[in-house]
């Protein structure tokens, strides 16, 4: 990726975890990364083109560090997994704003729907190679490891949405 581009993702997802995504306007941004508008527009055609790598440069790096800690796995499976809990709470407190969004309208985007899949295929594969691990070194048991992966990926995304909810009604983003 061009240097340049990095460095508008950069700053553009700090001002977006600041101030989220419909209070941030080109304009800041371009003036955070000290261009032009336009040559913002040049980078960028749009804000929605914007975000979509803000999410994809989040989303890769929450990814990438979920792996690395499921790479780690030291035979203790539940030890793996309430640290991985632990890692996804934090990301959900440092990402607050990324998540609470009033407008959605860029979502329904369909290269957007397909990230967004991509993401939790990625996530699910993650998950999943944990579970063999445990399973392989006798840890656990287990018919059907697909399924049980799906499950505890609903479980974990349960509990952060659960800690987000209550964090939201306690004032603390």
């Amino acid at each position: 990726m061009d240097k340049r581009k990095e460095e508008i993702i950069e700053l553009a997802t700090r001002r977006f975890l600041h101030y989220g995504f419909s209070k941030t306007t080109m304009n800041e941004i371009a003036d955070d990364v000290k261009i032009t508008k336009a040559n913002l527009y040049y980078y960028y055609p749009d804000k929605n083109a914007l975000i979509k790598d803000v999410l994809v440069s989040i989303s890769e790096a929450f990814l990438d560090a979920v792996e690395a800690k499921v790479a780690k796995y030291n035979g203790d499976f539940l030890d793996t997994l309430f640290e991985l809990l632990r890692f996804r709470a934090e990301h959900m407190r440092k990402h607050y704003m990324v998540y609470i969004n009033e407008n959605l309208d860029w979502i329904k985007d369909a290269e957007f729907k397909h990230l967004l899949k991509n993401f939790e295929t990625r996530d699910l594969s993650i998950l999943k190679s944990l579970i063999v691990k445990a399973v392989d070194s006798g840890t656990l048991k287990m018919d059907n490891i697909d399924e049980s992966t799906v499950v505890l990926r609903r479980v974990i995304k349960g509990i952060s949405l659960n800690h987000t909810v209550n964090d939201i009604i306690h004032c603390i983003p």
